[in-house]
């Protein structure tokens, strides 16, 4: 049964052009829902993900002679009730392919229609398996395993910094074979994250609430998922991007955080912009000053070997 399904995982991963769709659960999907997949198009957004039944990894490959092997997973944002999948997520894969890096948009559960009793963990859980599941198909696709970043965008930003902190060891003799390798990717880079999640003004309490159902939250929920009281010293180097003007996930959610990355000696860039607002994405739209932020993200990954 074991090599049935990975058999499967793999055909079901073969390649159609440049993209190629990858399961995350081939053995099944724990704790799953009944729900419909759903989405639409919006005029000035493009495509957005309203319901999500099967996770999985939309993989975007490079031309194989610029190709660097590093790999970067993308989660779009969406406040934990969508997801911008073309904004934030077909847009910013198309910009960072041409670089040479592998890109997979992760398509979560989203835990606003989630079950009570699943809410809070599944998106988590399919970010931690997202990470798992490059690094298993790692050699035939040309990937690197020690050069895996997760990249978010607002509630996807707290999602992805989320799967840098609260990370999965390796077990070699768990099944499913994913499992066999770490969860812990080795760049993070949150967008205009929420990374606070208290009763406070520099909370979204939309996020809040689509992850932990309405108040009273649970304490110690809240507690895990604030994310500047869970650093420690082994979160991976950070890029923190944000515009001064956000209005919807004020920018403190970064200052915080990138404190706490300091004081735990966590590597970390933190570039504010006076202007952007939130939720610009690629920001090559725009003339504001955020309109720079790939390029700084770029000459950083470049640093770390992820692109040439």
């Amino acid at each position: 049964m074991k090599y049935f399904a990975l058999v499967t995982f793999l055909w079901l991963s073969v390649a159609v052009g440049a993209q190629s769709i990858i399961p995350l659960y081939p053995e099944g999907i724990p704790c799953a829902n009944e729900l419909t997949e759903e989405e639409h198009m919006e005029e000035h957004m493009g495509r957005f993900i309203t319901s999500v039944h099967a996770p999985l990894l939309e993989h975007y490959s490079p031309v194989p002679q610029i190709a660097t092997g590093g790999a970067v997973m993308v989660i779009p944002g969406g406040g934990y009730s969508i997801m911008a999948w073309g904004h934030e997520g077909h847009d910013i894969a198309r910009h960072l392919s041409v670089e040479g890096l592998h890109v997979f948009i992760l398509r979560h559960r989203l835990p606003k229609n989630e079950r009570p009793e699943c809410r809070s963990h599944v998106a988590l859980d399919d970010a931690q398996r997202g990470i798992q599941i490059i690094r298993l198909l790692a050699d035939s696709l040309g990937v690197d395993r020690e050069k895996v970043a997760v990249l978010g965008f607002s509630a996807g930003g707290h999602l992805a910094a989320s799967a840098a902190i609260h990370t999965l060891e390796p077990d070699s003799i768990a099944y499913p074979a994913a499992r066999a390798f770490s969860s812990r990717p080795n760049l993070s880079i949150p967008v205009y994250p929420v990374t606070i999640m208290e009763d406070s003004e520099a909370a979204h309490r939309g996020s809040i609430n689509n992850l932990l159902g309405p108040k009273p939250w649970d304490p110690d929920l809240l507690e895990h998922y604030n994310l500047p009281g869970q650093v420690h010293a082994l979160v991976p180097p950070t890029f923190l991007v944000h515009a001064g003007d956000d209005k919807a996930v004020p920018v403190e959610n970064s200052l915080r955080y990138y404190s706490a990355l300091q004081r735990a000696g966590v590597p970390a860039e933190l570039h504010i912009y006076a202007q952007g607002g939130h939720g610009f994405g690629s920001a090559f739209q725009t003339d504001l000053p955020v309109r720079g932020w790939i390029e700084e993200m770029l000459n950083w990954l470049r640093g770390h070997g992820f692109v040439r």
